[in-house]
C-alpha cells in the first residue's frame, strides 16, 4: 500500500503537536510545583522556636513599626530592598543584576538579598557565601512571606539584624549611637539624619560605625539620604537638612545587655 507524502506529513504534524502539548503541561506543572517545593523546604529550615521568641532576641527594647517615625523605616527600605512592598520575598530584578555583577568581578560582591531574605539569614543561617545557604535564605523568605505580613516581616527585621559592637535591633542601635529611644518624644526622637545612618549599617555595620569612622558614615549617611530623594521618599532640601544637622554619637561603647 502507498503511503501519500502528505500523510506522513500530518502524521509528523500531529506528533509534533502531542509532543509539544505534552512539554507545555509538564512545564506548567513544574512551574505549579516550584513554590510548592520552595515553600516546604523553607518550613524544614525555620526555627520555630525563634520566630516565637523574636522580641527576645533584640539586645534592647523591641520596638514596634508604629512607635518609630515612619522616615526611620523608610531609610531601610529605600537602601536594603525599594521594592519591598511588591515581590514575595525574592526580587528577581535584584537578584539578576547580583548575579551579573558577580560574574563578571569574578567573586561575591553582591547578593541580592531582599529585606525578608536577610531576616532568614539573621534568624536560621551563617553567614557563609555558599550557593546552599542562598537556597535556603530563599526558600526561608518564600515560607516568611506566607506566614506574616510585609509590616509584621519589617517590623521584626528592624528590632533582630546586627547593628554593630555586639547590638541587634534598632531599639538597642538607638541608645548605642546616639543615647535616643527610637520610641522617644519630639524633642528626643531620632532624626532623619540620625536614621539614615542606622540604615547604613547593615550593609556593614563596623565599617560605617559612626563610632568607628566618622568619614565613611557620613559618606554613607549620603548615600542613604539621596536614594531616598531618588525613590521620592524626601526632598532635597530634606536631604540637605538631614545632612547638614549636628550628630552627636555616644562614644563610650557599654557592653550590650
Amino acid at each position: 500500500m502507498e503511503i501519500k507524502s502528505t500523510d506522513i506529513a500530518k502524521k509528523a504534524k500531529r506528533t509534533w503537536k502531542r509532543q509539544f502539548l505534552s512539554f507545555v503541561i509538564l512545564m506548567l506543572v513544574a512551574a505549579l510545583s516550584i513554590p510548592v517545593l520552595v515553600g516546604w523546604a523553607g518550613n524544614l529550615w525555620i526555627d520555630q522556636k525563634k520566630l516565637d521568641h523574636v522580641e527576645q532576641l533584640a539586645s534592647g527594647a523591641y520596638v514596634k513599626l508604629d512607635e518609630m517615625p515612619d522616615y526611620v523605616w523608610q531609610s531601610f527600605v529605600s537602601i536594603e530592598d525599594h521594592r519591598f512592598w511588591k515581590h514575595h520575598g525574592v526580587d528577581f530584578v535584584a537578584f539578576a543584576r547580583a548575579i551579573w555583577t558577580d560574574v563578571q568581578a569574578g567573586s561575591y560582591v553582591q547578593g541580592g538579598s531582599t529585606i525578608t531574605m536577610q531576616l532568614a539569614r539573621n534568624l536560621f543561617l551563617t553567614q557563609d557565601k555558599t550557593v546552599m545557604r542562598k537556597a535556603k535564605e530563599i526558600a526561608i523568605a518564600y515560607q516568611l512571606e506566607q506566614r506574616y505580613s510585609k509590616k509584621e516581616l519589617l517590623e521584626i527585621y528592624l528590632n533582630v539584624i546586627y547593628f554593630g559592637h555586639g547590638r541587634n535591633g534598632i531599639g538597642s542601635a538607638s541608645q548605642l549611637y546616639f543615647g535616643k529611644e527610637m520610641n522617644g518624644t519630639a524633642s528626643t526622637a531620632i532624626t532623619l539624619g540620625e536614621a539614615a545612618i542606622l540604615a547604613s549599617l547593615p550593609k556593614a555595620p563596623e565599617t560605617y560605625s559612626p563610632l568607628n569612622n566618622w568619614q565613611k558614615a557620613k559618606q554613607r549617611q549620603a548615600v542613604v539620604l539621596g536614594r531616598m530623594v531618588e525613590l521620592g521618599v524626601i526632598t532635597q532640601a530634606q536631604k540637605q537638612q538631614a545632612q547638614t544637622d549636628t550628630v552627636a554619637t555616644e562614644r563610650t561603647l557599654t557592653p550590650a545587655s
